[in-house]
């Protein structure tokens, strides 16, 4: 999936997705391990590594603010930003700007710090395989 593809699946998705945040994880370079084991029962754990500390855990980007912002983070540090929403007829609507980004549009606070991590890691060429983000 393209990062652009990733984009607008976030703007116009509606709630927190464990499958999309696997796919953010993957561009932000978090490294996906799957152990298998034989026996009694097959099993199988997969592993998610921190691009930084190594640590195992799959934040929940899609869902936490903390988490999101751990994006920003990564691909800004020292930034700065905000959030605002509106309501209307057809719901809520986020927007964030990161220091000098664009601004960026989602249902909840989480989905637009993604949008703008995203858009923040794609302007500043940070991005390995764009054109190949996958499971």
């Amino acid at each position: 999936m393209a990062v652009a593809d990733l984009i607008a699946e976030l703007e116009t998705a509606g709630e927190p997705d464990r499958g999309t945040d696997a796919k953010i994880a993957l561009i932000f370079g978090w490294q996906r391990r799957v152990e298998t084991a034989e026996g009694a029962t097959k099993s199988r754990k997969v592993f998610w590594l921190h691009p930084k500390t190594g640590e195992n855990r799959l934040p929940a980007f899609t869902y936490s603010v903390d988490a999101a912002l751990e994006l920003v983070d990564l691909v800004s540090p020292k930034s700065h930003g905000g959030v605002s929403w509106a309501t209307d007829s057809k719901g809520v609507t986020c927007t964030v700007k990161v220091s000098e980004g664009a601004y960026s549009h989602a249902a909840t606070p989480a989905l637009a710090i993604c949008v703008a991590a995203l858009k923040l890691k794609k302007s500043e060429g940070n991005l390995e395989d764009e054109a190949n983000v996958g499971l």
